[in-house]
């Protein structure tokens, strides 16, 4: 006894050993880098408390999320000291290795080891000495989203505070990739899917904060002193996908009685800069207490830049407040990207006892160069458009930007593209950073004379990471180039009306004006006679054919405006495209030289409405439209004025539905005043609708009682009510049931509106009641609400078995062993059992009503208990659940 006593004591003290030399974890990380298509470099770097030697790991375990895991070895010799505090000392320690992963898809790489250092303030009521330290981060490889690297931490994950003192921490990440970085505080874990027991945030006085948007931590102000943890998930999203995190567990500690305060930084506000450019910026900071030394340091991502990375002069800054040293960066084009990237400057006094620092954080958005010498020449009935090649070299296409008459638009600092407000639309993108030429014909119909045509060219740039190397995020675009603008000449027709004059199926009637040529040869290339005709087709069709007679013209100063009338067409159904053709003669052979820009009648359509009707239009013509005046058929039967539309919709409201309204619009617009100050009027056809109600009542509110309230009742009871504020013009109700919320819906029945309650009484409530049951109203226009009220309802199951019956009883009370009065059972499986565990019945039957015999045997079981074990399947809204009832029978006899 005394030896085993002994044995016992041994191995208490050995496992205590054991417990206290494993308590040396701080904080820590996993990153990973992309080598190859699948080969990935995983880096786990851990800080740790040496004065444990026995808790030192040369190597930890990692598991790749793949099923497999490996050993990995440290890569830093015996770890770096990077605190000597005897009473905080601190040991950085760095695990690298490679692995192949399988494909695409979605892994978990963890690493997980005991145990942390004690009394960490937050965790298990400080007794964190027993919690086990685990980080993981997240990799999702997507097929065709190029390489990926995770986000890199450039500030450590330990930091030092002071109580009652605003402490500040940014872990300076910075993604190569440019991916959407964004940061969450989760509680630290303790094993794949546990959190950490009891944590609890950082107590503080005011807030504790972390900015989603750069990593900002900022506490305000630390309350107890000691150690604290708490943990930072920075995920990269790349096209909205998220494509990894890193789960940073990080350690703050504050220290007790600080007489020091903390530096203070100077603001610097967020900027742009074109590449090749110098951003130059004093970055300063002072202490409020004397005698003492700041070191001021900088990090984030234009220090780490491959390609002339920025600088700061002196690096570090250093000496009595106040402080300062020169940021200096010359962006290369490698650095352009959508994202801003993001330097973070750290100041840190020399007080002996409590050194404190203050952080801030400087975005910067690096931007490419507007194309430069944008240049325009007309060529037939368009314009070609050229530019220098992209200075980078990097570009992977060009946008371009037109509108009508200059805009005298000039891009802001940080603003890249071309804005909505300035008038522009994008017109067409060309691709290939050498394919710096664009013919704008207006996509084979030509550009109109008299208008003044103004374009602006913007470059294109993939994603790429800092290293050059192309990825799959957001594309970047430059600075806008110089706006340039210019003028058709007349060498053509230009039609100036297209107007409807009469409505009809067969005779409808159009009248079409327009100009002939202006500048042209009459001498060597183009003399006279000359021909116009003029030609119609149908909208959707190519077939032009003449119309009416020609105009012809003996001489060049015969020109003039022409008019004619186009009549006998269908202007109710169809819409009527114009074009001028002009001949001339030459060797006694007419021959063309040039056709007018396509015009087309304006068409008039309608939607008809709750007392309502929205009149729409969209003409096809060269000229600039401003507005539109909306006429309606009075009661005296003659088109009135109502209003006018700068759009191309008019919404008429305030209509008696049912009644017939007709309309007609008169477009009023213009091309280069300079050139051709006429207003240009146009009339579309008429065309008449009715207002109808489409809008869709309420859905009823609506409120069930359940049997779950009334054991004695299998009903289900609707009740409900209509929203008062609603309009009330209903003809019936529609209840509708379905099983779960994933299932389509059943019409149970449908009632008059003056009926607001429904009793579902079906034969399968007597096994479940568990459903969603919706109510929608119905008015007199067939108008159906949604299923705004869907309401579900969980089943209620009641099944109880009794503890005693008597087989022999002669008054034929409690002579078979069932269950209480239940409800709501799919089935049962129950098995009894003898004491000696010998199955005595066996049954899926709820009713049981076992007899008290051997169900093999048929003879009379003895008095006694039995036991059993029931299986009782119930249906929920969720599906079927299982649930197990064990108990004791006893039979009287």
């Amino acid at each position: 006894m005394q030896k085993l006593r002994i044995l016992i004591l041994a191995f208490c003290l050995l496992l205590f050993a054991s417990k206290s030399m494993a308590t040396h974890y701080r904080a820590g990380e996993i990153t990973y880098r992309q080598i190859e298509l699948t080969i990935y470099e995983i880096t786990a770097i851990t800080y740790t408390d040496p004065r444990n030697t026995g808790a030192d790991r040369p190597e930890i375990d990692i598991d790749f999320g793949d099923k497999t895991s490996a050993s990995v070895a440290r890569v830093n010799g015996t770890g770096e000291i990077v605190n000597t505090d005897p009473n905080n000392i601190i040991k950085k320690n760095i695990y690298k290795t490679t692995h192949t992963y399988p494909g695409p898809g979605m892994y978990l790489i963890s690493m997980l080891d005991q145990n942390r250092i004690a009394g960490i303030r937050n965790i298990y009521d400080g007794r964190s000495v027993d919690i086990a330290f685990y980080v993981e981060s997240y990799l999702n490889i997507v097929a065709g989203f190029g390489f990926n690297q995770s986000p890199i931490l450039l500030l450590p994950p330990i930091d030092i505070g002071c109580k009652f003192k605003v402490f500040k921490h940014n872990p300076a990440a910075y993604d190569p990739d440019g991916d959407s970085l964004s940061f969450t505080l989760i509680p630290p874990k303790q094993a794949k899917g546990q959190d950490v027991p009891f944590y609890v945030t950082p107590f503080y006085s005011d807030t504790f904060t972390l900015d989603q948007t750069n990593g900002q931590v900022t506490w305000s102000t630390p309350l107890v002193s000691g150690p604290y943890n708490i943990a930072i998930k920075i995920q990269e999203f790349r096209k909205g996908v998220l494509i990894g995190f890193v789960v940073r567990d990080m350690q703050i500690f504050i220290n007790d009685n600080c007489v020091n305060n903390p530096p203070k930084l100077s603001i610097v506000n967020d900027t742009c800069i074109e590449v090749n450019q110098l951003l130059r910026k004093t970055i300063s900071a002072t202490d409020i207490d004397p005698g003492q030394f700041i070191t001021l340091q900088a990090y984030g991502g234009p220090f780490v830049q491959s390609n002339k990375p920025a600088t700061m002069s002196p690096n570090p800054g250093y000496g009595m407040s106040p402080v300062a040293s020169i940021f200096n960066w010359t962006p290369s084009c490698n650095a352009i990207r959508y994202r801003p990237h993001q330097a973070v400057f750290r100041a840190t006094d020399n007080h002996p006892f409590d050194p404190l620092s203050d952080i801030s954080y400087w975005n910067i958005k690096v931007i490419a160069p507007a194309p430069k010498n944008v240049q325009i020449s007309q060529d037939s009935n368009g314009f070609n458009l050229s530019w220098r090649k992209d200075s980078c070299n990097l570009a992977y296409g060009y946008k371009i930007y037109r509108r009508i008459d200059s805009s005298y638009w000039k891009h802001a600092n940080c603003e890249t593209g071309v804005p909505e407000y300035t008038g522009f639309t994008l017109l067409d993108t060309t691709y290939g950073v050498d394919n710096v030429k664009y013919f704008d014909n207006q996509f084979g119909k030509g550009l109109s004379p008299l208008i003044r045509y103004c374009y602006i060219v913007t470059a294109m740039y993939p994603p790429r990471s800092e290293n050059g190397i192309i990825i799959y995020s957001e594309e970047s675009e430059s600075y806008a180039s110089e706006e340039v603008c210019d003028l058709i000449l007349r060498t053509k027709p230009i039609i100036t009306k297209v107007s409807v004059e009469s409505t009809s199926t067969t005779a409808g009637k159009i009248r079409v004006n327009w100009l002939n040529p202006e500048q042209i040869d009459t001498v060597d290339q183009y003399p006279p006679p000359y021909r116009a005709q003029i030609q119609r087709a149908v909208l959707g069709e190519n077939n032009f054919q003449n119309v009416g007679p020609s105009f012809n013209y003996n001489q060049f100063a015969n020109l003039k405006e022409e008019s004619i009338l186009d009549s006998l067409i269908n202007t109710i159904s169809n819409i009527y495209n114009y074009k001028i053709q002009f001949f001339y003669t030459k060797n006694n052979q007419e021959k063309l030289l040039e056709e007018s820009i396509i015009a087309g009648s304006v068409y008039l359509s309608n939607y008809n409405s709750d007392k309502s009707i929205r009149l729409s239009w969209s003409p096809d013509v060269p000229w600039k439209n401003n507005e539109a005046i909306i006429y309606r058929k009075n009661q005296s039967n003659i088109f009135d004025s109502i209003g006018f539309s700068k759009t191309l919709e008019y919404l008429d409201a305030g209509l008696v539905n049912g009644k017939t309204y007709c309309y007609k619009i008169q477009t009023k617009g213009n091309y280069n005043l300079s050139f051709y100050p006429n207003l240009i009027t146009n009339f579309s056809q008429e065309i008449c609708g009715s207002p109808l109600d489409t809008i869709k009542p309420c859905p009823p509110i609506l409120l069930i009682d359940t049997p779950c309230n009334n054991l004695n009742s299998l009903k289900v009871i609707l009740n409900w009510s209509y929203p008062s504020d609603c309009t009330n013009d209903l003809v019936n109700y529609k209840i509708y049931w379905k099983p779960n919320k994933k299932e389509n819906w059943t019409l149970l029945a449908t009632v008059a509106a003056n009926i607001t309650s429904y009793t579902d009484e079906r034969e399968n409530l007597k096994l479940t009641i568990a459903g969603c049951y919706a109510v929608t109203s119905v008015d007199s226009f067939n108008n159906e609400s949604s299923f705004g009220n869907e309401k579900c309802i969980d089943n209620c199951p009641f099944y109880i078995l009794p503890n005693v019956f008597s087989p022999d009883n002669e008054d034929d009370i409690n002579k078979l062993f069932k269950p209480f009065p239940y409800r709501f059972i799919n089935k049962i499986d129950l098995t009894i059992y003898n004491r000696w565990g010998q199955e005595v019945f066996k049954t899926t039957n709820p009713e049981i009503n076992w007899n008290g015999k051997d169900l093999e045997s048929g003879i009379e079981c003895s008095e006694g208990v039995y036991y059993y074990i029931c299986d009782v399947y119930e249906s929920y809204l969720e599906g079927e659940k299982k649930r197990t009832i064990r108990g004791s029978i006893q039979i009287i006899r």
